[in-house]
């Protein structure tokens, strides 16, 4: 397996893992219960959308790693971290930097959303759409053989980028529509002397 090999690899696995991470966080945001509905189990959404999450970051933190180890063209770490001057697709591999950065700052906003507070952390976690749209536009439009070769969009990495980009956007469309037929779930809210608490949170 060369580098480049590896660098697709890790890519590819990143992305597939987002979007069940997406898929999951849509579940809950329409407030899915896997125990009333199928599969009847008790499944804790909550922390396999957790795991997910942090597993496609280390994924997605190593995907450029390899490009080191490339022998041509040559990749140097400003390369891999700041990609605007990159010697190959300085644009799309900006795009990547942009997408993981982005990543980054959901993750830890979602570790300390308690701190920022319940409704401002759901106002920053709807970049969750903005980094699956990127993802998958960068996969898509990566040229994981380094030679400036077409894009191939029939090239099966490239198709099921496609794909897990074409089901997230129908995923959330059928989110959308199922909360604005079924309004959620009102939290109750208790008095405080600062104000109001959520009794859910």
């Amino acid at each position: 397996m060369t580098p480049k090999d590896l660098t697709s690899y890790l890519g590819l696995a990143a992305v597939y893992l987002l979007s069940v991470n997406v898929l999951l966080g849509l579940l809950m945001s329409a407030r899915y219960n896997p125990w009333k509905r199928w599969p009847h189990r008790r499944i804790n959404l909550l922390m396999l959308h957790n795991w997910t999450a942090y597993i496609a970051l280390g994924l997605a933190v190593l995907h450029p790693v390899p490009l080191l180890f490339v022998d041509k063209p040559v990749f140097g770490v400003g390369d891999i971290l700041f990609p605007i001057h990159s010697p190959e697709q300085p644009i799309i591999n900006s795009l990547g930097a942009v997408t993981l950065y982005l990543l980054i700052f959901t993750v830890i906003t979602s570790i300390y959303r308690a701190e920022i507070g319940r409704q401002r952390w759901e106002i920053l976690h709807y970049l969750t759409y903005a980094v699956a749209l990127l993802f998958v536009i960068h996969g898509a439009a990566t040229d994981q053989h380094l030679d400036n070769s077409p894009m191939d969009l029939l090239d099966a990495e490239k198709v099921g980028i496609i794909l897990c980009g074409v089901v997230m956007a129908a995923a959330t469309a059928v989110r959308f529509r199922w909360t604005a037929r079924h309004p959620k779930f009102q939290p109750r809210r208790i008095p405080s002397s600062t104000g109001t608490i959520n009794a859910n949170d």
